[in-house]
C-alpha cells in the first residue's frame, strides 16, 4: 500500500506543479495584454513590468491553487484506470478508497497553506502591484494616505482632512476632520462632523463643528456644506480594496463602518469569503476522488474533460450564491459557504459508495 501511495503521490505533484504552472502563466499573460495599451502609452522600463507581473502572481496562484488540486487528482485516477493499475490495486486486495484517502490529509495542507498565503503574500503583494501600476507606470501621485484605519487627504483648499471610513455603496463617509493652516502652517481652523454625504454637487457634513483659533470661536452646524474633498470617485480608486487586505485588517475596517451604523454587504461577503475560499482545495480534492472512482472515465484528456465541467459548474454556483449575498437575499456569512458546502456533501456522499 505505502508503495502504491508513494507512486500515486509522485504522480499527483507531477500534474499539480503542471497545471498550477499553466494556470498561473496564462493568467499573467491576460494580465500583461490587459494592461498592454497603458504600457505602450507610459513606455515604463521593462522590469518595471515584469515587476508588476510578478507582484500579481501569488493572488493568480491563490486562485489557481483549486483547478490544480481537481485536475490533478482527476488525471492521477484517471491515467491510474486507463492503465488499469486501479483494477491491480483491487486484485492485490487493497482498498483503492483508504489509499486515495490519504489525498485528503494532502487537501487539508494545501488549503491551509491557501489559508495563509490569503493573510499574508497576496494582500501584500497585491497591494505592492497597484502602487507600481499607478504611481511608478502611470505617474499618479497618491492621493490618499492610510495610517491605522484613517484616510488622510489632502484637501482641494489646502486643508488637511482626515476621514474614518468610506461607505462605498452610499455616498458617505464616516467621522471627518478638516484642518486648515496659515502660509506659515498655523493651525486656524479646525472642523468635525460626525459623517458626511455627498448630494451629486457637495460634500454636507452633518453635526459639524467648527473651531476658529483666530477669534477664538466655536460653532456648531447641523448641515455644513464644504468645498474641501473631492467627489467620491477618489475613495473608489484610492482606498484598499478587500483583496488588498487580510482578515483582520478587513475585519477591523468593516466594523468600523458597522459600528457608525452603515452595513456594507459586500464587505461582509468579502470577509467571509476569506475563511471560505482555501477550504475549496480540500473540496475540489476530496470531489475529484469520489468523481474518479464512481465513474468509468479513463485517461487524461477525458479526466480534464470532467475537470473542465466540475470546474464550470462550481464557478457558476459560487458566482451566483455570491451575488446573491451582495444584493442580501443570502446571509452574507452563508453565501461564500454555499459551493463548499454542496460539493463537499456531495463528494462525501459520493465518497462513501465508492465500490471496491
Amino acid at each position: 500500500m505505502k508503495i502504491f501511495r508513494n507512486y500515486f503521490l509522485r504522480e499527483f505533484f507531477k500534474f499539480f506543479i503542471i497545471i498550477l504552472l499553466s494556470f498561473t502563466a496564462i493568467s499573467v499573460v491576460a494580465e500583461f495584454f490587459d494592461k498592454a495599451a497603458e504600457f505602450y502609452r507610459e513606455s515604463p522600463p521593462v522590469l518595471l513590468v515584469v515587476k508588476y507581473l510578478l507582484l500579481q502572481t501569488p493572488r493568480v496562484i491563490l486562485y489557481a491553487l483549486p483547478f490544480a488540486s481537481l485536475f490533478a487528482i482527476l488525471i492521477t485516477i484517471g491515467m491510474a484506470s486507463k492503465w488499469r493499475e486501479i483494477i491491480i490495486i483491487k486484485a492485490s486486495g487493497s482498498s483503492t478508497k483508504n489509499l486515495f484517502s490519504s489525498f485528503l490529509v494532502l487537501g487539508a495542507v494545501i488549503s491551509f497553506i491557501a489559508l495563509i498565503l490569503g493573510e499574508t503574500l497576496v494582500p501584500d503583494a497585491t497591494r505592492k502591484a497597484s502602487y507600481v501600476r499607478k504611481v511608478e507606470i502611470l505617474g499618479e501621485s497618491p492621493k490618499i494616505t492610510q495610517d491605522r484605519g484613517d484616510l488622510w487627504i489632502k484637501g482641494l483648499d489646502g486643508s488637511l482632512v482626515r476621514v474614518q471610513g468610506f461607505v462605498d455603496n452610499e455616498n458617505r463617509i464616516l467621522k471627518t476632520s478638516i484642518f486648515s493652516f496659515s502660509p506659515s502652517f498655523k493651525l486656524e481652523k479646525r472642523i468635525e462632523a460626525d459623517e458626511a454625504e455627498w448630494d451629486n454637487t457637495v460634500w454636507n457634513l452633518k453635526n459639524a463643528t467648527v473651531f476658529d483659533f483666530r477669534d477664538s470661536t466655536t460653532t456648531k452646524y447641523r448641515l455644513l456644506k464644504s468645498g474641501s474633498l473631492e467627489e467620491p470617485k477618489i475613495f473608489r480608486e484610492e482606498v484598499k480594496k478587500p483583496k488588498e487586505m487580510n482578515f483582520m485588517e478587513l475585519y477591523a475596517y468593516y466594523s468600523r463602518l458597522e459600528k457608525a451604523g452603515f452595513r456594507n454587504l459586500k464587505y461582509t461577503v468579502r470577509l467571509y469569503e476569506k475563511l471560505a475560499y482555501p477550504t475549496i482545495n480540500f473540496v475540489m480534492i476530496l470531489f475529484g476522488i469520489a468523481l474518479a472512482l464512481n465513474t468509468s472515465w479513463g485517461g487524461g484528456i477525458r479526466s480534464a474533460g470532467l475537470g473542465v465541467i466540475v470546474s464550470v459548474l462550481y464557478w457558476l454556483l459560487y458566482s451566483v450564491s455570491i451575488s446573491l449575498g451582495n444584493t442580501g437575499m443570502l446571509q452574507p456569512w452563508l453565501a461564500p459557504w454555499i459551493s463548499p458546502l454542496v460539493f463537499g456533501i456531495a463528494g462525501g456522499v459520493m465518497f462513501t459508495r465508492i465500490k471496491e
